[in-house]
């Protein structure tokens, strides 16, 4: 059986003392167990989650409602209600609030066709600190509300225990099922991510045509692995730091532990705060469904206490600096005034870098940084500079729970990697001000590692990275990790080559791979089914002129459209360069003049322009967009185009190889199947045939960190 959390979470020793006992009896039995699984029920005014879960196969799902009172704190039990004296509630009504949470769980599980009516349900009201002469005693073992349902200290000890679950399934016989059965009852327990049901298909739908691969990538459930559950479901006392690639669920899992959080402390001031301005309505609509999805009463959020907030914000929409500013009695900056005063000051005008001007600037004038918030989760972290981490957790009440998620290789504003030590500094003593190493007490760690990609297939990743790193660069790797560590960190096998100094000073070669158990894409998958609809994943096409390229890609588009493809199912993403806004509006006019409907991201939409920067689609176009907008976006097929300046960096705008290559990376890795890479010919198409052409293993010379512009990697 596994146990999530392994150790317990909190210092209720009557809960602590039972979940000890739980793993003791049952960790050899097939099923698993939750302390504090994440749905909720209505006890008076308070949320309640189920103290314990259990899913045993061979008895079914069990709430263990776990009471750490003695027999002196209950007064009297007059039906459902107990009466209680030296205790924190005059009246406790433990039987029918764990049959309450029972019910909640089972109307979970019967919502979906792959758990209806697939298991027998039990709640069980446990005193570990009441014995059975105890309870006797004082008649309370006569109640005719609380037949078999309590279970006293007696009961409770490992050997007990599961001699009485084995008595259970004697007398009441849990169906039994195969392992893809019950890996998907386990699945929508642990919990499942967003998704719309399956498209359907017209029946004189050609067999080759790609909606088929589309509509059985939607058909297939979307669940949490083990590290995603923790994310979603611990609540650390203090920071904790999530890096994760692109497409392992960074932003859904901060929107679930939100909901989560929201509901249990509905008291605190939450806000999640991210830098893409496009995602907006994506955030909201995601903490939204996860709240209603725990929540009793399936109820909407209280915006008065959970905001969500741009890192920047402005006059027509809020976020935390604009915020910030305003409550330290300091005119907050907009773009304009911002990019004026770096011009003054000869600084870069890169989003990212005056961002960091304008938070330090509000640092150096505000008198006092005043506590807004009780929890801070960020999305976007690599984006956002350490000057706006310490005005975050200045802004925190004890014990300054800010969590943060990020991915170096998706900075295309910052090259900084967002240590600890690089975003909070130290003290005057030379202490990190905030450490990630180690665990938090009850064994919550202080840094979560996500290397399972879902959105992405495999090719498409691992190419991304190869063109993130330089690893088939002609002048060699610019960034990467170089130790076996690292490599498996980010999901990749090691399986020729070294880094060691001798290997980088012969030219020697390293191969490696990733490993599918990392990349569970369904088209990665030997078994999927509608292959023969997926064709190349990876395609690239070159240009000796951008207008030619234009019309080629609004040609390729059509007859995607014709293919079955939805409007909305095609991105075309444009790396930055020399007249980006004159080339969005070209490719836009291109697409509608071969018969595409589109719309340029935050420009052509139906709200007001003071909001238009935060929509990046709109019905029933095809979306064009410049690669900043199109971070945090996804779409089935993306044509990544101008990929020229993936090696060209624009010295008007202080870029380096760095910031291009890694926009080259995010434009790869919003595809979730297809992706066209176009360009002008440049050297980077060689590096895309070259990892075309060796895929599923790239091969390339050694190299260490003396060698790198940019170490990647966690040392933490």
């Amino acid at each position: 059986m596994e146990f999530h959390p392994y150790e317990p979470i909190d210092n209720n020793s009557a809960q602590n003392q039972l979940w000890n006992w739980l793993k003791r009896a049952f960790s050899s039995d097939p099923g698993e167990a939750y302390y504090r699984y994440p749905i909720f029920s209505r006890t008076g005014n308070l949320m309640r989650e189920p103290d314990f879960l259990i899913l045993h196969q061979l008895t079914g799902l069990w709430i263990l409602e776990c009471q750490g009172l003695s027999i002196n704190n209950i007064e009297s039990i007059e039906g459902y209600e107990w009466k209680m004296k030296n205790w924190h509630s005059h009246i406790e009504t433990p039987v029918s609030q764990a049959e309450d949470q029972m019910f909640a769980i089972q109307n979970k599980l019967n919502v979906r066709r792959e758990t209806r009516g697939k298991l027998r349900f039990h709640f069980r009201v446990v005193l570990p600190n009441v014995n059975q002469e105890e309870w006797k005693k004082r008649g309370f073992n006569y109640l005719v509300s609380h037949p078999g349902v309590v279970l006293l200290k007696e009961d409770l000890t490992p050997t007990a225990i599961s001699r009485y679950f084995q008595k259970i399934a004697e007398a009441q016989k849990q169906p039994q099922y195969g392992e893809d059965e019950w890996e998907n009852i386990y699945a929508v327990l642990g919990g499942t991510l967003p998704s719309k049901p399956a498209r359907s298909i017209p029946s004189n739908t050609p067999k080759e045509s790609p909606v088929f691969a589309i509509h059985e990538v939607e058909s297939k459930l979307k669940v949490l692995d083990s590290t995603q559950k923790k994310i979603a479901f611990e609540i650390p006392e203090g920071p904790q730091r999530l890096r994760g690639l692109a497409g392992t669920g960074k932003t859904v899992l901060l929107a679930k532990r939100l909901a989560k959080m929201h509901i249990r402390h509905p008291e605190w001031d939450i806000a999640l705060v991210f830098f893409t301005r496009s995602l907006y309505d994506q955030m909201i609509e995601l903490a939204d469904l996860y709240h209603r999805e725990m929540h009793p009463d399936q109820a909407e959020i209280n915006w008065k206490k959970v905001k969500i907030l741009h890192a920047w914000g402005g006059k027509y929409r809020d976020g935390f600096y604009y915020r910030l500013a305003k409550k330290c009695g300091v005119t907050p900056r907009d773009l304009n005034s911002a990019l004026r005063e770096v011009k003054k000051l000869g600084k870069s005008e890169a989003v990212t870098e005056v961002f960091d001007f304008i938070c330090t600037e509000l640092q150096n004038k505000a008198d006092s940084i005043p506590v807004l918030y009780d929890c801070l989760l960020i999305d976007e972290g690599q984006d956002l500079p350490p000057s706006f981490y310490q005005l975050a957790l200045q802004t925190l009440s004890v014990p300054q729970r800010i969590y943060w998620a990020y991915d170096e290789a998706q900075g295309i504003g910052s090259l900084i990697i967002p240590t600890s030590e690089q975003m909070f500094g130290r003290d005057a003593n030379g202490k990190l001000l905030v450490d990630v190493s180690g665990s938090y007490p009850g064994g919550i760690l202080k840094t979560h590692k996500m290397k399972r990609c879902y959105r992405t297939p495999r090719q498409l990743l691992m190419t991304a990275h190869a063109l993130n790193m330089g690893l088939f660069r002609p002048g060699g790797a610019l960034q990467g990790v170089t130790n076996q560590k690292n490599w498996q960190d980010l999901g990749y096998e090691v399986i020729g080559g070294d880094f060691s100094d001798a290997s980088v000073a012969a030219g020697k070669m390293v191969t490696i791979t990733r490993t599918l158990t990392e990349s569970p894409h369904p088209v990665d998958s030997g078994s999927f089914k509608t292959i023969d609809s997926v064709g190349s994943l990876l395609s690239v096409k070159t240009f000796s002129a951008e207008q030619e390229e234009q019309q080629w890609i609004a040609k390729q588009v059509k007859a995607d459209l014709d293919a079955g493809f939805n409007p909305w199912d095609i991105i075309v993403v444009a790396l930055s360069g020399n007249y980006e806004k004159q080339y969005l509006q070209d490719m836009k006019t291109a697409l509608q003049h071969g018969g595409v409907p589109s719309a340029i991201a935050g420009v052509d939409t139906d709200v007001d322009y003071r909001r238009a920067p935060d929509i990046f689609r709109k019905a029933g176009c095809v979306t064009v967009s410049g690669i900043a907008r199109a971070k945090g976006n996804e779409a089935w097929k993306v044509y990544a185009c101008r990929f020229q300046y993936a090696t060209e960096p624009m010295s008007w705008k202080n870029e380096t190889e760095l910031h291009k290559r890694n926009e080259a990376f995010v434009a790869l890795t919003r595809s979730r199947v297809w992706c066209v890479v176009t360009g002008l010919d440049s050297a980077i198409f060689d590096e895309l045939k070259t990892a075309i052409n060796q895929y599923p293993n790239f091969s390339f010379r050694a190299f260490n960190q003396r060698s790198l512009k940019r170490k990647q990697g966690d040392d933490e």
